[in-house]
């Protein structure tokens, strides 16, 4: 199962398409918020993304709630959507005041892995004793490379216990996004009976009705507004390194980076993966979240001066073989 294998269906080939694409953006998106960091609070980053989202998106959000209107019962899965795929990217704002955008990207990669296998466990996609070997290779990897600023030279510059922190709260990141890809597949309408089971266990029923992608991903938008709003407050209580921020002066850089951040990781991105998850597997989406990380180092060294030192490179070789060893498996589709 590579990309744009002759035989598969348009509809399939365009999904990873529009998977390339918003991975290409997204590749980028790391070194951009790390460098807009600089100029902007992180709470308040993200809330006024999502705010800028929201206005953009108003129109089209009443547009589609008019036409797919969203049952009460909905409601709070819809929510928990928001949580995941959203509110949950606080945690990479954070991760990335603590550590650099390589740690962050090289780890992210664990996520795209652990993608593949939850495919196949709850959308019985096949899996081999050789992707579980690959799995656990990457896994190895990400783990070397969490670990890194306790052995390696911190010539960045960024104290040890911060880049191990940070570094852990990427990893923590790539799970919420994991369970958002699972759990959007489930509620575009593809059952999985143990996912199902999973959420009866905790007491969550699925949708009851089958909505559009680009409704998901939309009210997701309006989920972080409300939640981040709090923690935007907070934040401009304090000065929290930041004394001299000023909405309403901001550095072209900055600005450059808000809006990058809103038209093109944010709406275009996510509007083309929440339609790819309609049509591609749960492993096509780690496929194209590997290259995401490829599309970072450039993206990195000329916005951010980064480069990777002998200890990355090593945790980054165990990811690739784990992948390699994952996506060579003789029963991948």
């Amino acid at each position: 199962m590579f990309a744009f294998a002759p035989k598969l269906p348009k509809k399939v080939l365009y999904a990873q398409l529009a998977l390339l694409i918003a991975n290409f953006i997204w590749g980028a998106a790391g070194p951009v918020i790390k460098l807009t960091l600089e100029y902007i609070p992180p709470f308040t980053f993200l809330f006024l993304r999502f705010l800028l989202v929201g206005i953009i998106l108003l129109p089209y959000a009443v547009y589609k709630l008019h036409r797919e209107p969203v049952d009460r019962k909905d409601i709070f899965n819809f929510v928990l959507l928001g949580l995941f795929s959203q509110s949950s990217i606080a945690l990479v704002f954070v991760a990335l005041k603590y550590t650099t955008v390589l740690d962050y990207t090289i780890i992210s990669v664990l996520g795209s892995v652990l993608s593949v296998y939850a495919g196949h466990y709850f959308y019985k996609e096949k899996v081999s004793r050789q992707m579980t070997i690959g799995l656990i290779i990457a896994s190895i990897g990400t783990l070397f490379i969490i670990l890194e600023p306790a052995f390696a030279d911190n010539a960045s510059n960024i104290a040890i216990s911060s880049r191990i922190f940070g570094n852990a709260l990427g990893l923590i990141y790539g799970l919420a996004w994991l369970i958002y890809v699972i759990w959007s597949k489930f509620s575009m309408g593809e059952r999985s009976k143990i996912l199902k089971k999973s959420l009866s266990f905790v007491h969550i029923k699925p949708m009851v009705r089958k909505y559009s992608p680009s409704l998901i991903v939309t009210l997701s938008f309006y989920v972080g507004i409300v939640t981040l709003l709090p923690f935007a407050v907070l934040e401009r209580m304090s000065t929290n390194g930041y004394p001299n921020f000023d909405l309403f002066a901001l550095n072209p850089t900055a600005v450059f980076g808000l809006l990058f951040m809103v038209i093109f990781s944010s709406i275009i991105a996510y509007m083309l993966s929440q339609w790819a998850f309609e049509y591609a597997k749960v492993a096509d989406t780690a496929i194209y979240s590997y290259l995401s990380t490829i599309f970072t180092f450039p993206f990195a060294f000329w916005l951010l001066g980064e480069v990777p030192n002998k200890y990355m490179l090593v945790g980054a070789a165990f990811i690739a073989l784990g992948v390699i060893l994952a996506e060579c498996a003789p029963n991948h589709d």
